[in-house]
């Protein structure tokens, strides 16, 4: 009985040894990394998009439609996307600008971000169905011209903003 646990203990302590390497050989994993690592911080950003139900990006240049309003006004519908910032709290003003003159051609519109009124979309959230809302008397003032849109956010410890210059068109169904 004693040899038989001797034996037992000395291919236990061979198990163990064998199986306990101290140092990773090159190329080889250490296992998955721990939770406690810290991640990569993302730099805080905001990007102007357009979007009355689903975010789209927008480029300079790109289109967007001039909409109707129920109350006899224009506007366009925008969203933003941000990244790197909690939305909790973050204030967003829109609004729209002549690009000759940087005349205002909107209202300016304000909104209160939440979590609860923002998309999560991984590593970033989405806010849309917001818009710019025109001071303009006719679509015609607008509609095939260039107009510079603005969104500015901003919180008690971040400020960052984006901008895109568009051509306004007007849908005929």
């Amino acid at each position: 009985m004693r040899a038989l646990l001797s034996v037992l203990v000395v291919v236990l302590v061979a198990v163990l040894v064998v199986g306990c390497d101290a140092e990773p050989q090159p190329g080889e994993s250490d296992g998955p990394s721990s939770t406690s690592d810290p991640q990569p911080e993302v730099e805080p950003t905001i990007e102007l998009g357009a979007g009355l139900t689903d975010w789209r990006p927008l480029a300079d240049g790109d289109t967007v439609e001039l909409v109707a309003g129920f109350q006899g006004g224009w506007h366009i519908d925008l969203g933003v996307r941000g990244k790197g910032i909690d939305p909790d709290g973050l204030s967003l003003r829109y609004e729209a600008r002549d690009p000759q003159t940087d005349a205002s051609l909107s209202h300016e519109t304000k909104g209160l971000l939440t979590t609860s009124n923002v998309l999560p979309m991984g590593d970033s959230w989405l806010r849309v169905g917001d818009r710019v809302v025109f001071t303009i008397d006719q679509p015609e003032t607008v509609v095939g011209s260039e107009v510079c849109l603005y969104v500015r956010a901003y919180n008690a410890s971040w400020e960052g903003g984006d901008s895109r210059c568009v051509t306004i068109v007007d849908y005929e169904p």
